[in-house]
């Protein structure tokens, strides 16, 4: 049965891994610039939230790919 976090849990985890991981302008910059996107695209606070999720998820998995660290399919 899959988790279903709350628009708390959500936004606790985007609070926690802005600052964790938008290290350079050009990544807040760029993330920024796909917040509003969302914002102007969905209207759904839950979708807009797992979209932001998504994209730091992203960055977190490019940050430390490049980093050295490998991971499986």
């Amino acid at each position: 049965m899959p988790i279903i976090p709350s628009l708390s849990e959500l936004q606790e985890t985007i609070a926690r891994m802005e600052p964790k991981w938008l290290t350079s302008p050009e990544l807040r910059i760029t993330y920024e610039r796909l917040c509003q996107r969302f914002d102007e695209d969905l209207s759904n606070s839950r979708d807009r939230m797992l979209s932001k999720c998504a994209v730091l998820m992203l960055i977190k998995f490019q940050s430390e790919t490049s980093h050295g660290r490998k991971y499986n399919d």
